[in-house]
């Protein structure tokens, strides 16, 4: 039964071509669990985690972004997102505000205090990205990021 496009495609690789294929994906896990642990470790100091850092980013980033957007936006269940919402907002880290375009909408905002918090977390970032990407071109990163962005368009689809 084909599941997918790329299902023909996949058919037609040889074995050692499949089991390339097997070790690209495998070096892209090892790599993302490596950079969670690489961040985990730098923003530990800061008490944070890695979804906090996500949406600190994300709200940096995008000021007066919705709770729907913002979780749309992380890697994380909705129920997850709300908790640490209510939780940022309890320790003055962000403001909810009203959507002026929907009133029953609430925008997110950081505080002074949740803004000097995610610049912190922003420099943690920048230092592992660095590390990461250091002695790569900038033809080097883009060919990454395009190809990158094409193998997730592909497992979007396969999501939906």
């Amino acid at each position: 039964m084909k599941t997918t496009d790329t299902d023909d495609a996949a058919s037609a690789r040889t074995p050692a071509d499949a089991r390339l294929a097997t070790e690209a994906w495998l070096s892209v896990v090892q790599t993302y669990n490596q950079c969670s642990a690489a961040l985990t470790q730098r923003l530990a100091p800061l008490g944070l985690s890695i979804l906090q850092h996500e949406m600190l980013m994300n709200l940096l980033r995008t000021p007066g972004i919705s709770q729907q957007r913002l979780a749309e936006r992380c890697f994380s269940a909705k129920s997850g997102i709300s908790m640490q919402v209510a939780a940022f907002e309890k320790d003055g880290v962000i403001e909810r505000r009203v959507d002026p375009n929907d009133a029953r909408a609430r925008l997110l905002e950081l505080t002074p205090k949740g803004a000097a918090l995610a610049g912190q977390a922003h420099a943690v970032q920048t230092c592992v990205v660095d590390a990461m990407t250091d002695g790569y071109s900038r033809e080097e990163l883009a060919d990454l990021k395009q190809r990158m962005d094409a193998i997730g368009a592909i497992l979007k689809t396969m999501a939906a």
